[in-house]
């Protein structure tokens, strides 16, 4: 992922990170994720994010605490110059275990940094955010910060309920509809030791957020979340495929739906991901669609949806694909006629990718969808309920395809401009 190159450019020393950048001819910048080890929406954000920093001519390095093959995705990426800090820590702690294992890490980012001597680190959450904030007290460097909306979407997060967030919690569960699954009300006693760890951490967090140079979130939903609980002015920058993967001719002219149309839905198989409302709502046009649905992707929550399926009697019109490769995966897109996903998040890259094949898209109304524009077509909001998405799936034909207006909105969501934006 490293590129050396010369840059002639001669201007005056600012303290500003954009003219620092610009001043070196190898300007260096670390990209820090505690985890690289699966094939996951936040593991590819940050490996192509890097990528394309270094195709721009950036001396860009990937770090993480801990890294496994996995976030290879089968060998498309190469792992062999990702950085590790040496504190891999053990995943499987409970959440307060994990945060202290989080703020005591600093320890192997102080070093890393020493080493490298960055001009800036970036990270992919909050709690990365704290080590950096702790970090900053022993070197001098600067760092920005990547909010992906975690506070709000998993249920075991608890710094929501902390004093100092607390304030504004109602506000932000009734903005969501799915926050009101994610969030569990009233909040949950904890034990003494429990309740002063989590109003350390909120506090850390809240400060490693107001000393960051710039933050970023996926969504305009979570950039008002950080200007309600941190005080600090975000901005929307995200990334899900290259310039090259927008063909026009996909949006002049739409592939036709089938008589037996594909639904396709790809994502980890965990409760997030709400799989469950895809199923519920193919079993309710089962009886009058040829269709099938086709389930990519594996996790914790997949005995259980296998489970279902089988007591709907679905087994020869659901057909779950495992993990597959990038190739797979094109293929299973090419031969689709909806992609469909019920996240609870407000952003997925799988979406965005689907969007730039030109496949029309059904996801709930905790989706950012406003941020693409009224222009924008081939995309459908409902409502997270198995009824709501059975309507929209069943009137797939009614729906409009994607056209070629979608093509501006899409040119903000590639790599190669998150690179340009995100050390701007």
């Amino acid at each position: 992922m490293q590129i050396n190159c010369e840059i002639d450019i001669e201007c005056q020393r600012s303290s500003t990170l954009g003219t620092i950048l610009k001043q070196h001819s190898k300007p260096e910048i670390l990209w820090f994720v505690s985890s690289l080890e699966q094939k996951g929406g936040g593991e590819r954000f940050a490996l192509e994010a890097v990528s394309s920093l270094v195709l721009q001519h950036h001396d860009a390095l990937l770090c993480t605490d801990r890294l496994g093959q996995g976030a290879s995705f089968d060998g498309r990426y190469d792992l062999s110059d990702v950085l590790t800090t040496g504190a891999e820590g053990r995943p499987r702690q409970d959440y307060f275990s994990r945060a202290w294992q989080k703020v005591f890490g600093v320890v192997g980012i102080v070093s890393l940094i020493r080493k490298q001597k960055p001009d800036l680190v970036i990270c992919q959450s909050e709690f990365d955010a704290v080590r950096l904030y702790l970090a900053s007290f022993f070197c001098k460097f600067q760092y920005r910060v990547f909010v992906f909306g975690q506070m709000y979407q998993f249920k075991e997060e608890y710094t929501r309920y902390s004093s100092i967030f607390r304030p504004y919690l109602e506000e932000i569960i009734a903005s969501r509809p799915g926050y009101r699954e994610s969030v569990p009300m009233p909040p949950p006693k904890l034990p003494l030791f429990r309740w002063f760890t989590n109003e350390v951490i909120a506090r850390l967090k809240f400060r490693a957020l107001r000393g960051a140079e710039k933050v970023f979130t996926l969504s305009s939903q979570v950039q008002w979340e950080c200007s309600l609980i941190y005080k600090v002015k975000a901005h929307v920058l995200r990334a899900a495929f290259h310039n090259y993967e927008i063909v026009e001719e996909r949006f002049l002219k739409p592939r036709p739906i089938n008589v037996a149309p594909v639904f396709l839905s790809v994502s980890r198989l965990v409760e997030k991901k709400r799989v469950d409302l895809t199923i519920l709502a193919f079993a309710k046009i089962a009886a009058s669609t040829k269709g099938v649905l086709k389930i990519v992707g594996t996790g914790s929550d997949e005995t259980r949806l296998k489970a279902m399926v089988a007591d709907l009697g679905l087994e020869h019109r659901v057909q779950f694909l495992g993990s597959v490769s990038d190739d797979v995966l094109a293929n299973n897109l090419a031969e689709a006629d909806c992609f469909i996903s019920m996240d609870i998040g407000d952003f997925d890259i799988s979406v965005c990718e689907a969007l730039v094949h030109a496949k029309r898209v059904i996801v709930p109304t905790d989706f950012d969808a406003k941020t693409f524009g009224d222009h924008f077509t081939g995309l459908v909001c409902v409502p997270p309920t198995p009824d709501a998405l059975a309507a929209a799936m069943i009137n797939l034909n009614s729906m409009s395809a994607p056209g070629a207006a979608n093509i501006n909105s899409l040119k903000e969501l590639t790599w190669e401009f998150l690179a340009s934006e995100v050390v701007a």
